[in-house]
């Protein structure tokens, strides 16, 4: 019979597929949308110096669905086709990714990476620790592994709400840098807001930030 918490990790894997899939299925969908000049490398190095961030490194990286911003080495490694390919998809990926850097408070840098480091090691143990609850129905540790996701999602918060303001804004800026019509628009938040949920779904699967 399930009981709370089983019930509670059946929601949080389903709500992380989901965003998952549908992040691909919006990104593919955008991928028919070009826009001149929309290249993930082109919008990158825009939004990093309307941001005055200008000197940060962006780099192209082998695989796909590989985006993402490397904290450690502060540099936004984009797939091969996001980083050349000009497409509203290109400009929603590289766009998240850079709002990611962004949202780092520059003064505390030190901080925020020993802290989204505490929180990766953390999603790992809640996801060991449901492994291990999951083969030998040991409910007490499924409670402590529901707790640890808790603590990492907490510590998370403040990022996460800094990265939601960032992408409005940074998103006005691109509307009006590349002259975006609305249903641009309305796609490229459609497509990064999915992203940002994804984010929240503490990376179950894939612990890049």
């Amino acid at each position: 019979m399930f009981n709370i918490e089983c019930i509670l990790y059946l929601l949080i894997i389903l709500y992380s597929l989901f965003y998952q899939l549908y992040v691909i299925v919006l990104a593919k969908k955008n991928s028919h949308i070009e826009i001149k000049d929309g290249s993930g490398l082109f919008v990158s190095k825009d939004v990093l110096n309307e941001n005055k961030l200008g000197t940060l490194y962006v780099t192209k990286t082998n695989g796909k669905w590989n985006d993402h911003y490397d904290i450690g080495r502060n540099v936004i490694r984009l797939s091969k086709d996001v980083y050349d390919e000009e497409n509203l998809s290109s400009m929603a990926i590289s766009l998240y990714q850079v709002v990611k850097a962004v949202s780092i408070d520059k003064d505390k840098r030190k901080e925020e990476k020993t802290k989204m480091l505490v929180v990766d090691y953390a999603n790992k143990i809640f996801f060991v620790l449901f492994i291990i609850a999951v083969s030998s129905k040991a409910l007490d540790i499924m409670s402590l592994s529901l707790i640890v996701m808790t603590i990492a999602l907490f510590m998370k918060y403040n990022y996460m709400t800094r990265l939601s303001d960032n992408l409005v804004n940074n998103i006005k800026y691109v509307k009006k840098s590349y002259k975006l019509k609305e249903e641009m628009v309305y796609n490229l938040e459609k497509q990064t807001k999915a992203m940002l949920y994804n984010e929240l779904s503490l990376k179950i699967f894939n612990n890049k930030y």
